[in-house]
């Protein structure tokens, strides 16, 4: 019965037919596995025998042999077309017909006979062919494969109740096989651990964590666009604590609408005797761990203060209180005198009930660039705090003060008087348009970026050892000692371990091809 045969891709007896004669294999000699060759220590001082240390498979010799038959054109040809046929530099696929499952990388070897016999009619040729198969074994054309979508003849993989999986694998062939395995990440890993009976394979960062603990600023607080409205709204009228007591908390703060923009001012206040001021107030919230009260502020906002005439007087207060209602700090924007000259003054908490003026900067409440800072193109101002430290912006200058006064008070709420000193006209233009309130260094827990990113997959080519994400080398990263695992003959198991903190099941695809000696 002839046998089938394809070398290098291309069906042997078919194609020398297709030359005008007749092809048979008359015989293939594959022989029991390969050849063996064991290796001994030396005779010693022992009296019987060597010991063994170890063994090895070498080459595969196949011998092929073919009966040819027609014309004398037709061997010649043949001939021919055998020796091209054989003329390769690296070993090719040589696959019967009797196992068609099974393939082996073999290369030529040594002398090929080509007999020709002319005393038959028409004449025949023998033709022997010698193979070489250089690792000695021959690999299945089908793939075997298990997943945690997939169990079957194969084997089972199974999650563990540790977050572990356990992979049961069935190697039906005669030889070890080296698996692929394929890992896609559902989410952020840090880390893959293999380990079978022949050893360990990891790579990442066992240690590797998914969060870590940071401090942020976070806005707690921003009426940057919608003071006018949505602040006010929020806010609590004529409950401002200030720095003194010195002004009756009986006006009213509103909205007003001035060259295209929108603020707050003292829209109504009395004038039957003393100061008079309208205030609102907004309780500090909460930041992202529930926690209230601050000992790091900032806080900006933009305010316009422009007389109309020498003898008009008023202030503006922006203030900050602790968790106990006392004042902190704050400035006061002044007008107190006949004439343009004003006052910005920096207060603080004396520790006692009252307070301190730490720094008074003058200037005068004119539209002129040159001369106030609060004119209405400009007007930008800010505060900041890091517990006893505040730093104040002043015409492009931050100076900070230490204050021991206020150390370990926690801010709490936010205020903004507008005032009317007794019964002078007020200060013409006396609005605040814009606040915005951060609470900076607030404890909290950020994802860092894990080396295995969602949706990431990792190859492990254990017969080629070579180890990629989404198909960029990635063996740089495997840990000392790691190793290309193997799967014996029948069955074993394999243990895969990750990142304790994964938040989504990796899929996993363990493939390879069977193996024969």
């Amino acid at each position: 019965m002839s046998i089938s045969f394809n070398y290098n891709d291309i069906d042997v007896l078919e194609a020398l037919e297709d030359l005008g004669g007749i092809a048979q294999t008359s015989d293939v000699t594959r022989n029991i596995g390969s050849s063996f060759s064991n290796t001994y220590q030396d005779q010693g001082s022992q009296r019987y025998g060597q010991s063994f240390m170890y063994g090895t498979l070498a080459y595969k010799p196949i011998v092929v042999t073919l009966k040819l038959r027609g014309t004398q054109p037709f061997l010649v040809s043949a001939q021919e077309w055998l020796g091209g046929l054989l003329n390769v530099t690296e070993p090719k696929p040589l696959v019967f017909g009797d196992e068609p499952n099974k393939e082996w990388l073999a290369v030529p070897t040594g002398s090929q006979s080509f007999a020709i016999d002319h005393s038959t009619s028409p004449a025949t040729a023998t033709v022997t062919i010698n193979f070489e198969v250089p690792s000695a074994y021959a690999t299945s054309k089908t793939t075997a494969m298990v997943s945690t979508e997939l169990n079957g003849k194969y084997g089972s993989l199974v999650k563990q109740s540790d977050g572990s999986y356990k992979a049961v694998l069935n190697n039906l062939g005669t030889a070890e096989a080296y698996p692929i395995i394929t890992i896609k990440n559902n989410a952020e890993n840090g880390y893959v651990g293999l380990v079978n009976a022949g050893g360990i394979y990891e790579i990442g960062n066992p240690e590797e964590a998914d969060t870590e603990n940071i401090k942020r600023s976070e806005p707690l607080l921003d009426y940057r666009f919608n003071l006018w409205s949505d602040g006010l709204q929020a806010a609590k009228q004529r409950q401002a604590i200030l720095n003194d007591t010195s002004q009756a908390l009986n006006g009213q703060v509103g909205s007003y609408d001035f060259n295209g923009r929108k603020f707050l001012f003292l829209s109504n206040w009395s004038t039957s005797g003393g100061n008079s001021a309208g205030s609102v107030s907004w309780d500090i919230p909460a930041d992202s761990n529930g926690t209230k009260g601050s000992l790091n502020d900032y806080i900006w906002w933009r305010q316009l203060f422009w007389a109309g005439a020498a003898n008009q007087y008023g202030f503006i207060k922006l203030t900050v209180s602790d968790t106990n209602g006392q004042f902190l700090y704050g400035v006061e924007t002044f007008k107190r005198s006949n004439g343009l000259r004003s006052e910005y003054n920096f207060l603080a908490s004396d520790g006692k009930g009252g307070y301190n003026i730490l720094k008074r900067w003058t200037f005068d409440a004119t539209h002129l660039d040159t001369q106030n800072p609060f004119n209405e193109p400009r007007g930008w101002s800010d505060l900041k705090r890091n517990d006893d430290k505040v730093q104040v912006f002043w015409w492009g200058s931050y100076p900070t003060f230490t204050i021991p006064e206020i150390k370990g008070r926690k801010s709490a709420k936010i205020h903004i008087a507008f005032g009317a000193v007794g019964n002078k006209p007020l200060v013409t233009r006396m609005y605040v348009e814009k606040l915005y309130y951060r609470k900076d260094f607030v404890p909290t827990t950020r994802d860092i970026p894990n080396r295995y990113p969602m949706s990431s997959q990792l190859v492990i080519d254990m017969s080629t050892g070579k180890t990629t994400l989404d198909g960029m080398p990635k063996n740089s990263e495997e840990l000392n000692g790691s190793e290309p695992l193997a799967l014996p003959v029948g069955k074993s198991e394999l243990d895969f371990q990750f990142s304790s903190w994964l938040a989504k099941d990796p899929t996993i695809k363990i493939e390879w091809k069977e193996r024969y000696i």
